[in-house]
């Protein structure tokens, strides 16, 4: 609870909920305007101008605060979503699948932002009430202080009917978490999946978790539809037994309009504030618990300094090769984007048709690589990427286990070839494989 206290109070979202407050003001301080006219100026004859130019200046104050307050509102949820976001990325290492993490790092961050309105309009429908039950006093002591009464009561009660929303919601997020994880890793196998010949059972098993999160998400939409019906109703009643009273009481005109308005003005506030409280606490506590539990993982391991005097000097042209027992250089793997093979080599064609070559790639320079190269097979993931790098003719370039997925004979091809292409220039090698041990020794 505290974290989520902390997200959604800043001094941005506190000044549009003072904005919107005087907004709601102005709304609910035009029926009282009216009434007051009616009795001074059409009951004894006044002039009408004053009330008219107030009426006027109530309308400019309100659209301008409506205005600037949604503004800043909705800016607050941006910022908060974007900080949220940024903070949970800075947690991949934190043993989630990718799916569920992505689900973390877009719903969950998104609802616990959408929470700063909890700042705004909740602020400004408790200002109404407190509003309305001072302007209520001044026309009867007890129906005054029956709307002051009414907005901690059905805040209370909207709180009792949202506890089933929070349970649903808590599990509709990790329902959908996992369905997200199983298509990701079933996408990310597809082609060892295909050789197996298991796509079946694959598509089972995505079956079970996207019905799975489908039911989840109609008992959490039943929940909210259930909790709305409860504050609507609570609230509406509450109002119609303030009229009621109201009716029974000895009121001249201007009084009667201004009563009647300010009771048809606390309808919205009234039956708004506690679904505004409820749902979106509730939705925010489910997911900011899942954000917790990202953001308490370790951070991701920032890079190490390099001592001065260590590591090996290698002068441009030479072919130096060293081996040592006891290092362990893990492979790399290649990120590429939509499109084609020669999309994510290099812009310009030529460039990219020979960098192909050299990375023994020629044969699939207009296959389409897919999301994440889900399109190509280990080995030609990785020559995209080797000549993506020859592409670049970089003075100095360090491969680290490039040909870790390819057989043997186009290894010992791309090795000579790579030595051929980059004579002249600084490359490093980080291979265990023969076939580059050969490249650097051979004159």
């Amino acid at each position: 609870m505290l974290f989520l206290l902390r997200t959604i109070v800043s001094r941005r979202a506190l000044l549009a909920g003072a904005l919107m407050s005087l907004s709601f003001v102005c709304n609910g301080l035009t029926p009282v305007v009216v009434g007051r006219a009616i009795d001074h100026s059409i009951a004894s004859w006044e002039p009408l101008w004053p009330w008219l130019a107030a009426l006027l200046g109530l309308f400019a104050v309100n659209a301008l605060c409506a205005w600037r307050g949604r503004c800043l509102a909705l800016r607050a949820v941006q910022e908060k979503d974007h900080e949220l976001r940024m903070r949970v990325t800075d947690r991949l290492d934190a043993g989630m699948a990718p799916g569920a993490f992505l689900s973390v790092a877009s719903v969950d961050t998104r609802r616990v932002a959408d929470a700063v309105m909890l700042m705004v309009f909740p602020v400004a429908e408790v200002a109404s009430i407190l509003y309305a039950s001072v302007a209520l006093v001044t026309v009867s002591v007890p129906l005054g202080l029956a709307v002051l009464c009414g907005g901690p009561l059905i805040v209370w009660v909207s709180l009792r009917a949202a506890r089933p929303l929070r349970r649903t919601a808590v599990a509709r997020q990790a329902s959908v978490a996992r369905a997200a994880s199983v298509a990701t890793s079933i996408l990310g196998g597809l082609r060892t999946l295909k050789g197996l010949g298991v796509t079946g059972a694959a598509a089972r098993r995505y079956g079970d978790a996207s019905e799975e999160a489908y039911r989840r998400a109609v008992a959490a939409n039943a929940a909210h539809a259930r909790l709305n019906a409860t504050t609507d109703a609570v609230g509406l009643l509450y109002v119609v037994g303030i009229a009621l009273a109201a009716a029974r009481m000895d009121l001249s005109i201007g009084q009667l309009i201004a009563v009647v308005g300010i009771a048809q003005f606390i309808i919205h506030p009234m039956t708004m504030l506690g679904k505004n409280i409820a749902s979106r606490w509730a939705a925010a506590q489910a997911s900011a618990e899942r954000i917790r539990a990202v953001l308490n993982a370790p951070p991701a391991p920032t890079p190490a300094e390099v001592p001065e005097g260590s590591g090996l000097e290698v002068r441009s042209g030479e072919c130096p090769y060293a081996s040592g027992p006891g290092v362990i250089v893990a492979p790399r793997r290649a990120h590429l984007f939509d499109g084609t093979v020669y999309e994510n080599v290099h812009p310009d064609p030529e460039r990219a048709r020979h960098a192909l070559w050299v990375a023994a790639g020629s044969e699939i320079p207009n296959k389409d690589v897919g999301e994440g190269g889900a399109a190509l097979s280990g080995g030609q993931r990785q020559r995209v990427a080797l000549a993506r790098a020859i592409a670049t003719r970089a003075p100095i370039l360090v491969l680290n286990e490039p040909t870790t997925a390819v057989d043997s004979v186009t290894e010992h091809t791309i090795a000579r070839r790579v030595r051929a292409e980059r004579s002249g220039l600084t490359t490093l090698v980080y291979s265990e494989a023969p076939a580059w041990r050969e490249a650097a020794c051979s004159p």
